[in-house]
């Protein structure tokens, strides 16, 4: 259980109000103060002050233990589950991911880790890259991968593939195989996943650097998964802006074909992510090895380059 004293700590980092800590944590405003205090005498740091607008920061001394705590509490709530359970149960390994890695790419990296660890047991959330940082956090997850920045000082992270989003449509569709203006494309309906989600941010960051928005399609449909839109597309429904390593089984066997869009590129980077000096990390490690290895593959050798068939 992690010390009261940086639990409440580490409740002021974020709400950056004594008085909404004090009712978040059920104890006292002064009590928090005496948290504080404490924490400064022993640390012998100030670590935290107002601004001339009585705006509360961290200072760097300040950010340091955050980053500390912040592990600490994750990965004593690992300790705490591994501690729990009956020595006969196989240890689980909990992990995170997009839904889009999580319905494409996740389930070949379990069924390799699975092959290496029979014994091991996992369960795959999956969720946006702020929701699963936060899950990190609070120690409900082990690792998680995104395609999003991660503060270094707060966050290990290695970098797992580059991809690149194409627009994808049915074989039947009048635009399949052909090059393209991006103008060309709005006499189309735009089939995309739900607001609130990294795909529909990527989207948005593209139409937006072409001057467009989804609103200068002929019309649009909003899904909540990767997989329902990809289903639709194959029905001709309309056309899709997706990442490539998702698509790429279904351009391989004929399901979708590209549309090719003149002077269009789009990158991610995929990161492989956990808490920073985590008690864990060398096992995490061992995860990471597989990752690569499911990516190296020839399952997956293509995906980054869709135009490599």
């Amino acid at each position: 259980m992690l010390d009261l004293k940086l639990d409440t700590f580490l409740i002021l980092c974020e709400t950056r109000n004594y008085t909404q800590t004090a009712s978040r944590l059920n104890i006292t405003q002064p009590a928090v103060t005496q948290h504080i205090k404490y924490l400064e005498n022993y640390y012998q740091a100030k670590l935290l002050y107002y601004d001339e607008k009585r705006r509360l920061h961290l200072t760097s001394q300040g950010k340091l233990l955050q980053s500390y705590a912040q592990t600490i509490k994750s990965d004593s709530q690992i300790l705490e589950r591994l501690l729990k359970s009956p020595p006969e149960q196989p240890e689980e390994l909990k992990l995170g991911t997009l839904t889009t890695t999580g319905e494409s790419l996740v389930p070949h990296i379990i069924a390799e880790y699975l092959k290496k660890y029979p014994n091991k047991k996992v369960s795959m959330y999956l969720g946006e890259a702020d929701a699963l940082l936060q899950q990190l956090k609070s120690g409900r997850i082990q690792l998680c991968i995104i395609d999003s920045y991660c503060s270094p000082q707060e966050y290990e992270s290695r970098e797992l593939f580059e991809t690149n989003t194409i627009c994808v449509c049915s074989p039947q569709h009048p635009l399949a195989g052909q090059t393209v203006n991006f103008e060309d494309l709005n006499k189309y309906r735009l089939i995309f996943r739900e607001n609130d989600t990294n795909s529909h941010r990527n989207l948005m960051h593209i139409l937006h650097a072409h001057n467009q928005d989804i609103d200068s399609f002929q019309s649009y449909v909003e899904v909540g998964t990767i997989n329902t839109v990809q289903k639709m597309v194959m029905e001709n429904i309309g056309i899709s802006f997706i990442y490539g390593f998702v698509v790429q089984e279904n351009l391989y066997n004929g399901s979708l074909s590209q549309i090719h869009i003149r002077n269009f590129s789009s990158h991610s980077m995929f990161n492989f992510v956990w808490m920073k000096d985590s008690f864990f990390t060398p096992a995490n490690l061992k995860v990471l090895e597989i990752c690569k290895e499911v990516i190296n593959s020839p399952f997956f050798c293509g995906s980054s380059n869709p135009d490599s068939k």
